[in-house]
């Protein structure tokens, strides 16, 4: 039985993006075990990274695929089409929902990153969330990366035999020396050190952390941010290394877009990493997923249903403190950087917890799906 499949993504490096890491990630992943892995994506603003070959790059999500589509099929390709749906990565585009329709006879897996619907037209709410029905309704199977998804997905009638949860992973690699990384900083060597980390969303809750900050005694730890604005479909600008002076907020040193070794040394560098979701925390956060496993001492938020972070216990593999409430935020943050025994044993069941979602593992569970839809298929 011929192994192959092509992800079809709105991202994909050096575009930066949690889906464009974690395609590439899995594409890696996959090869290892034999797979021919191809990728569909948007013009690249530079080369790709080693890996899964990007056999086309498209200047849109309409006749452009549906021409790749049908040279597939003229040429008696066999695999499996696997979509990288998250709305935002296709321009909010709606036409992508119909790729399991117009892709028949070839399976479809979607993987649903969020479920956020498309725009269409004016006034067409109902018709957006009707659009991602039609999309999980016709894919051959639907992939989720956290409970609360797959509970929503439910509800919209997708038939459980036909969901599949599969954790996403870190895209960051081993962490190298701490200590070596905090005298590059050039910053005292008992100051302490809070990072947040990824896209300066409004619901990522930067906000909420430099009110919090605001509220610990002097000296206020440094706060390191990493990562840049959300990047457009050509990519961040590189906001770069440089101090800014924030009113009453204490040092803040703006690191911008990092190289992923870099970030993870970072991640593992810094006394706390901050990830105040305003929504409450997911395993869907690629941000936490990879802070943890870095062995970073992790304070995040809580979501509504505390069951969605399972096996991620509060207390044991991080701190949850309520949304949007930089009181609750700024004791946490206090406790933690007070107490370096607590910091070190977060970190070493943080590590230990995330060992659960090597890319090993995900690997397996998509070569299982795919080999159960091809043989559907036979």
């Amino acid at each position: 039985m011929a192994r192959r499949v092509l992800f079809v993504t709105g991202e994909y490096p050096p575009l930066r993006g949690g889906v464009g890491d974690y395609t590439w990630q899995l594409g890696c992943a996959l090869s290892a075990t034999g797979w021919t892995v191809e990728v569909a994506t948007r013009r690249l603003p530079g080369p790709a990274p080693d890996g899964p070959l990007v056999r086309w790059q498209l200047a849109g999500w309409g006749r452009p695929l549906w021409s790749v589509l049908r040279s597939l099929r003229e040429s008696g390709w066999h695999g499996v089409v696997h979509l990288q749906y998250q709305a935002g990565a296709f321009d909010l585009q709606g036409r992508i929902v119909l790729l399991p329709v117009l892709a028949r006879p070839l399976p479809v897996v979607t993987t649903f990153h969020d479920l956020r619907a498309p725009y269409l037209f004016p006034k067409a709410s109902l018709l957006r969330r009707a659009s991602l029905r039609i999309l999980a309704r016709t894919s051959a199977r639907v992939v989720t990366t956290n409970r609360e998804d797959e509970w929503e997905l439910r509800r919209w009638g997708v038939r459980p035999e036909r969901l599949v949860r599969i954790p996403i992973g870190s895209n960051l690699p081993e962490p190298r020396d701490p200590t070596a990384v905090r005298a590059g900083l050039g910053l005292p060597a008992g100051r302490a050190l809070v990072a947040f980390f990824g896209f300066r969303h409004p619901e990522k809750g930067l906000e909420t952390l430099l009110v919090a900050l605001e509220a610990l005694p002097e000296p206020r730890p440094v706060l390191l941010l990493i990562g840049g604005a959300q990047p457009d479909v050509h990519g961040a600008r590189d906001a770069g290394a440089r101090s800014l002076g924030v009113a009453g907020s204490g040092p803040i040193v703006d690191l911008g877009y990092r190289p992923a070794q870099e970030v993870a040394d970072l991640l593992a560098a810094v006394d706390v990493v901050v990830l105040p979701f305003r929504h409450g925390a997911s395993l869907r956060n690629g941000t936490l997923v990879a802070a943890l496993a870095c062995g970073a001492a992790v304070i995040s938020t809580q979501p509504r249903d505390p069951t969605v972070l399972a096996p991620l216990r509060d207390g044991e593999h991080l701190r949850l403190v309520p949304p949007d409430n930089p009181r609750a935020l700024a004791q946490a943050l206090s406790e933690l950087l007070s107490d370096a025994v607590v910091r070190e044993r977060l970190r070493r069941a943080a590590r230990d917890i995330t060992r659960s979602f090597s890319w090993h593992d995900i690997a397996a569970a998509h070569d299982a799906l795919y080999r159960t839809l091809l043989t559907e298929g036979r």
